[in-house]
């Protein structure tokens, strides 16, 4: 989608007429940089029968490494707020990692936790990650205040996908604690 282009605004226009303009200005890009266009112009793909299509669409593209699709009206402008002419399907996996560690918060989060450390094993892929989101402020206290005794438990984790680092690595995008699973240090992940 394309909203605004060297001054131009697009946002007045329905998504098929900046489908059109986008095509055209990627194109133009292209040409002014001697053929290397550093954007990718992602297909549109109109659905008949909405459910169904959606589903096989969303599958394929979780299944390429996508974070996901979003479905538009066709002749919907662009609402810079929550709309009904724009819906995103994001994909979520949750997994057991084991707690090899814990960081202090920063902010107003210093002196209680900041993140779990958390390692474990994905689909063969090894998982190194920073769990920083979902805890309440009593639960960051607590946990804190235990931070020994969670070393060695198994944390669920909620994540958009798994993310590949430059060197090779794995984690998550944005994870979120969900809970600790049992209390049995070693558990069986």
């Amino acid at each position: 989608d394309v909203l605004e282009f060297e001054g131009k605004d697009y946002r007045n226009l329905i998504l098929r007429e900046r489908v059109i303009a986008l095509g055209f200005l990627l194109r133009m890009i292209g040409k002014k940089n001697n053929g290397n266009n550093y954007f990718e112009h992602i297909k549109q793909v109109e659905f008949t029968t909405i459910e169904e299509d959606k589903r096989s669409m969303f599958d394929r593209m979780i299944a390429e490494g996508k974070e996901g699709i979003i479905l538009k009206t066709k002749d919907g402008i662009w609402e810079n707020k929550r709309s009904k002419s724009l819906i995103k399907f994001k994909g979520e996996l949750e997994c057991d990692l084991l707690c090899v560690g814990w960081e202090e918060g920063t902010g107003k989060n210093v002196g209680r936790l900041g993140a779990l450390v958390c390692e474990g094993n994905d689909d063969g892929r090894d998982i190194l990650v920073n769990v920083g989101s979902g805890f309440t402020d009593a639960d960051r206290d607590a946990y804190w205040t235990g931070r020994e005794s969670v070393v060695g438990k198994v944390v669920e984790v909620r994540a958009d996908a798994v993310t590949q680092n430059q060197d090779g690595s794995y984690s998550l995008r944005f994870p979120r604690f969900l809970h600790f699973r049992g209390f049995n240090n070693g558990e069986k992940i």
